[in-house]
């Protein structure tokens, strides 16, 4: 048995942090749509901290203020790095670098020749900007981020043509630099973002094992394990999703590299199986009888596991290979004891396969073919969004007119940096109304609290020395947690622009650029959601019970599979528990998007919630027949009311059929598993009957 001296590289303090941050997350409200701990990136944070804070420490040198704008490209090209290739990593940055020095430098020479030019100027570039989310993730980072730098230089008109191009010199320096440093100095380990993912997924697999060890021992009912069910296991399901995806985007030059890439497979693997075990034991531990000595050692050992899990993290992100093995032996031990612990025994399986998996990459083509087989794709791409049907266009039009509004209404009342209103409302404005809604709250609420930070940083430093070494935490902190959290991203956004512009503008009131931030960021959020519900308003087009069907019929297939025979093939197996979970949190997310759309819970009717909790049981109930000690052939009663039963419930998501109410089996034929599933099933049917009494009456 293990304790928590043992574990160095899991001090107290750390333990308590993540505690609290735990505690955050599951009671975050509706509006604040991540919070994912795990995803916090020191290394990008350090890299952005570096290129910026080394721009602001040269210009101190040389007593030249417009190396603020050094400073701000760095930070800018940091944001717009892609994951992945060292290619694709030099394409977004350098193309970010190039597109806002020749976009940003056309839309301030249009701001020196007049408000009209100036405003068509944005209106052009910020709409393209907008439009580049067609083209993926990564093309709509670059685009959006050269279309914020428009909004930015166009409150710095260039009258001078030789002063502005001296300008944009330095400004793009500061944009090269970022690209040199992240390339060469300071590059990305190519496992960097795999083994974080993997420390993700250990994390979550602790949260289940602790929280199981916790209701256990307050002996919690059947509503707290439901809960624990939908929200420790979506978790856990959607950190090995992401895991999933970034070992798959892993350049195939360092697939064959040594062993390191087939340990991280490993490791993922390991982890589907230890997500199995874990779900397995959940169900298993809501079982245990009132045996005070059972309890107690059932809480002690699954609370050993979820720190075991936590130090696999831990080792896992920071390659310490040796320690993870002995830490996964002991993790075996543990299991082997805890199965003697519990009523239901169930096994932690070691032959588990990563179903489903294969690499995005595939062997490195000529740049000319990647470039010419690029250029047909987006062709394609721009021709089917060029109607007035296109969610695209129409999101793009919206941004476009909105921003170009917002900068002649600041204009006209000659608000002081306003470029923080138009940047606020260009960022915030998203396709959907329901995206929308969060992300302005998000922004109003981070920039509250950052433009605070900002009057206490200001009052404290009066140098540009000292700016500069302020700078440098919170760009750490900005960029490590813009993953994380938008609002914290936005908190520590707000100090970190404040002070930079309290760099390029000595002896400034920094009070004053506080709260000139926050009302204009207040002033962007509310012209974002005007515009998200007056032009053109797109709510996502959600249809939960598709969803719902999704969720059902694919549960069931896996628990009628562990009935029937669950080691028949564990390819299969792993391949129907996978889309068991995945169905399940499609099905949650759909619900949860529909409740941003009015931030309530009121639309979400209570049988939809209710299968929702069944289809997590169900689940349950199937892993542990997968996996538990005492598993037999169903007898001929209860395979013939399972087939019958389950066709009346395919019939019932068909709407086809009317009620039936079929005779349950004999209860003392039955195993206990076996009870539970035939309890759900029949649950499953009777819900999904009263649907169908809703929807004809």
């Amino acid at each position: 048995m293990m304790n928590r001296k043992s574990h160095p590289s899991s001090p107290r303090w750390s333990s308590w942090l993540y505690t609290i941050a735990t505690a955050i997350y599951r009671k975050r409200p509706v509006w604040m749509v991540s919070f994912a701990t795990s995803e916090a990136s020191l290394s990008e944070g350090l890299r952005a901290a570096c290129a910026s804070t080394a721009m602001l420490a040269l210009g101190d040198v040389l007593h030249d203020p417009s190396f603020a704008w050094a400073a701000i490209g760095a930070f800018w090209t940091c944001l717009a790095d892609a994951a992945g290739s060292n290619r694709a990593r030099f394409a977004s940055m350098m193309g970010f670098a190039l597109l806002s020095t020749v976009c940003g430098g056309l839309t301030a020479f249009a701001s020196a020749a007049g408000t009209g030019y100036a405003a068509l100027a944005l209106l052009v570039f910020t709409t393209l900007g907008a439009f580049g989310r067609i083209w993926g993730a990564a093309t709509s980072q670059v685009m959006i981020l050269a279309a914020t730098a428009c909004v930015v230089m166009v409150d710095r008109p260039m009258h001078d043509p030789r002063a502005g191009m001296a300008f944009l010199a330095v400004y793009l320096a500061g944009c090269l630099f970022a690209v040199a440093l992240s390339l060469t100095v300071w590059r990305i380990h190519p496992f960097g973002a795999s083994r974080s993912s993997l420390r993700g997924v250990y994390l979550r697999l602790a949260d289940v094992a602790l929280d199981s060890a916790r209701l256990l021992e307050h002996r919690a009912s059947v509503r707290e394990w439901a809960t624990h069910a939908a929200q420790f296991r979506a978790d856990a399901r959607a950190a090995l999703e992401r895991s999933r995806a970034a070992l798959a985007r892993v350049p195939v030059a360092r697939t064959d590299a040594g062993q390191t890439y087939d340990t991280l497979l490993a490791l993922l693997t390991d982890g589907e199986a230890l997500f199995a075990y874990l779900i397995a034991v959940s169900g298993a531990s809501e079982k245990v009888p009132d045996d005070a000595w059972r309890v107690k050692r059932a809480v002690r050992l699954l609370g050993a596991i979820g720190e075991l899990l936590r130090g696999i993290g831990v080792a896992a992100n920071e390659a310490r290979w040796a320690r993870l093995a002995d830490l996964q032996r002991r993790l075996r031990r543990l299991a082997g004891r805890l199965e003697t612990a519990l009523m239901e025994p169930v096994k932690l399986k070691s032959d588990f396969e990563l179903v489903d998996f294969a690499p995005l990459h595939a062997r490195p083509e000529p740049w000319t073919a990647s470039a010419a087989r690029l250029t047909t794709r987006a062709w394609a791409t721009l021709k089917a969004n060029l109607s007035r049907q296109s969610v695209g266009l129409r999101h793009a039009a919206r941004v476009g007119v909105t921003t170009t509004t917002g900068f002649l209404v600041i204009r006209a009342l000659g608000l002081p940096f306003g470029y923080w209103a138009t940047m606020a409302t260009l960022l915030i404005l998203q396709p959907s109304i329901g995206a929308t809604w969060p992300r302005s709250i998000e922004r109003a609420a981070g920039s509250i609290v950052g433009g605070v930070l900002a009057a206490a940083i200001g009052y404290a430093i009066d140098s540009p020395l000292g700016i500069a070494l302020a700078v440098f935490p919170l760009v750490i902190a900005t960029m490590a947690l813009r993953p994380v959290s938008y609002s914290l991203f936005v908190l520590f956004l707000t100090p970190t622009f404040v002070l930079v512009a309290d760099f390029a503008t000595p002896g400034a009131n920094e009070l004053a650029f506080a709260l000139t931030r926050l009302g204009n960021n207040v002033l962007g959020c509310v012209l974002a959601l005007l515009a998200t519900f007056c032009l053109w308003p797109t709510r996502e087009k959600i249809d939960y019970r598709a969803y719902l069907t999704q969720a059902v019929r694919a549960n069931l297939a896996y628990l009628l599979a562990a009935l029937a025979s669950p080691r028949a093939s564990e390819k299969n197996m792993e391949r129907l528990r996978r889309a068991a979970g995945l169905g399940s949190n499609n099905a949650e997310e759909a619900i949860g998007r529909m409740r941003l759309e009015k931030l309530e819970d009121s639309m979400v009717d209570t049988v939809a919630l209710t299968v929702l909790s069944l289809l997590r049981r169900m689940a349950g109930t199937a892993t542990q027949l997968r996996l538990s000690a005492t598993w037999r052939d169903m007898h001929d009663e209860l395979a013939g009311w399972v087939a019958a039963t389950s066709a009346d419930i395919d019939a019932a998501l068909n709407r086809t059929l009317k009620p039936v109410q079929r005779e349950l089996p004999a209860r003392d034929r039955l195993t206990s598993l076996e009870a539970d599933a035939v309890g759900e099933l029949a649950r499953m049917h009777r819900l999904l009957t009263e649907r169908m009494r809703e929807v004809r009456g």
